[in-house]
């Protein structure tokens, strides 16, 4: 399928200086030179062009950063978040948005000018004299000072593929990035059991410079081009997806991108001492640095990244120790890593995925739970970090087909009952361990049902009659009665990953 991409009729920059003599009248002139003051008032000594006329007619000429998805600024903000249907969604879910950003990819990224990213939305919060930039890339608040910007991605959406780990994510500041995770005050100290990738580009104050002039495309190239083209998503906890280094979480490596351009011309036109430049063009590629990203910043821009990454994690986790007054105590932690063979579909707590609870949802969240699972035998796993231990991990194991009058999502997730097919030891059986359920040994031997608003696994047992481990969605109980508000149900994301 093609999709027609309309990019905007580049808007032209009108900009007065005062009539001189010796200043040309040119009407659509083409120069081969780089839209710079430098170039510009070398082409034209006798217009008298400022610096700062001739910034703005070049970049009045560029593609604004908010149309190449062309979604606006809230999507592109969530975006670089780590949200939207590019991140929470699979391979494909996105197509028709995607196709725009491969196409700006293969014209724009490649051959012109991408400006750093300002929305008009943003003006009025900024106030008029202000430069309306993303606030994960603003240059007027001091969090964009180290003229770097970091990308670290935690996951990729390809089915099958695993996201290169390439770094150790260390310690967070999560006032650092408080425009990003809305929280004002806070801290994070990580363990590092998932896989993480992070990548970032360096340039020049210079505004002369290829690095500064063109750091908009570098910002597609590591951002955008990461998604669409390798799968990388999702942002590190607390922390945006790409942002200015400042406002990322200290680790240990990242990797390094960097931008070429060459050809550069541009056309312009001189009418009345007015200044328009028309069009930018250029040859502009991509490609990894020799160093990874600390020592290229050193070593092309002088810029010392060392603060935010470290050769080793030991020292800022004890450095936010310190000066935090946190001392490491012995309170036992009941969490457990899910591997990633295993999908969340429903969770509160410390593991959260809430869930709609009117009918229509709860019919229609069945409907995809029961795509999701296939034909039995299937398990589905409920893991509760603050359940007894013999509840914190269990395995329902699906023998008989699901009647299609029953809503299996909502049985589980609110209403235990043992009508209609859900007979212990006929329909399904409980255990403790997935090796378990595989063999087909050590199963549960107590069940009750039929509460309403009670959900799995009511006060179903290994051995005996256990109280309070249950969850639900519905229902509002103290938490004295109720032991399962940490916990999330999980589901195979292919269901023929374990044979039974």
């Amino acid at each position: 399928m093609m999709f027609n991409i309309a990019f905007r009729i580049l808007a032209l920059s009108l900009v007065v200086v005062s009539s001189q003599a010796q200043c040309p009248e040119v009407s659509s002139a083409s120069a081969d030179i780089p839209c710079t003051p430098d170039a510009i008032q070398k082409l034209l000594p006798g217009c008298g062009f400022t610096t700062q006329v001739i910034v703005q007619a070049c970049k009045d000429a560029s593609y604004d950063f908010g149309e190449l998805s062309n979604l606006h600024y809230q999507f592109d903000k969530a975006y670089m978040d780590g949200g939207t249907i590019w991140n929470d969604g699979k391979a494909g879910e996105a197509s028709a948005t995607e196709s725009r950003i491969t196409k700006a990819l293969e014209t724009i990224g490649s051959n012109s000018v991408v400006n750093w990213p300002e929305y008009e939305a943003l003006q009025e919060y900024v106030g008029p004299d202000q430069t309306p930039y993303m606030s994960n890339f603003n240059f007027t608040d001091g969090s964009c000072d180290l003229n770097t910007v970091m990308c670290c991605f935690i996951e990729d959406r390809d089915d099958g593929e695993t996201i290169p780990d390439n770094s150790e994510v260390c310690t967070h500041d999560l006032r650092d990035s408080r425009r990003s995770n809305h929280i004002n005050r806070g801290w994070a100290e990580f363990d590092n059991n998932a896989n993480t990738y992070c990548t970032g580009f360096t340039f020049s104050s210079d505004g002369n410079d290829v690095t500064n002039r063109f750091k908009g495309n570098s910002l597609l190239d590591l951002s955008f081009r990461n998604t669409v083209e390798n799968g990388y998503v999702k942002n590190i906890p607390g922390a945006p997806m790409c942002a200015c280094i400042e406002q990322m979480p200290t680790v240990t490596n990242a990797a390094c991108r960097s931008v070429q351009a060459g050809g550069e011309s541009l056309t312009y036109s001189v009418i009345n001492g007015q200044l328009v430049v028309e069009s930018i063009t250029a040859k502009v590629s991509y490609g990894a640095c020799v160093d990874d990203l600390l020592d290229h910043a050193k070593s092309t821009h002088g810029i010392d990244l060392s603060d935010h990454l470290v050769k080793s994690c030991d020292e800022p986790k004890e450095a936010i120790l310190n000066e935090k007054f946190w001392v490491p105590t012995q309170i036992t932690n009941n969490y457990e890593y899910i591997s990633e063979e295993w999908e969340l579909v429903a969770g509160m707590g410390t593991t959260p995925w809430p869930i709609r609870t009117d009918d229509a949802s709860l019919a229609e969240y069945d409907r995809e739970f029961r795509e999701k699972l296939g034909k039995p035998p299937f398990l589905v796993r409920r893991y509760c970090e603050s359940c007894v231990e013999s509840h914190r991990d269990i395995y329902y194991k699906r023998i008989t087909e699901l009647p299609a009058e029953l809503n299996f999502f909502d049985l589980l997730m609110n209403n235990w009952f043992n009508t209609p097919g859900n007979a212990h030891h006929t329909d399904f059986e409980l255990y403790s361990s997935v090796d378990d359920a595989v063999k087909g040994v050590g199963e549960w031997n107590y069940c009750n049902f039929n509460d309403a608003k009670v959900g799995f696994p009511r006060d179903c047992g290994p051995y005996r009659k256990t109280n309070g481990q249950w969850n639900s969605y519905v229902r509002r109980v103290s938490t004295g009665r109720f032991n399962a508000q940490h916990h999330g149900f999980y589901i195979l994301k292919d269901p023929n990953t374990i044979v039974m």
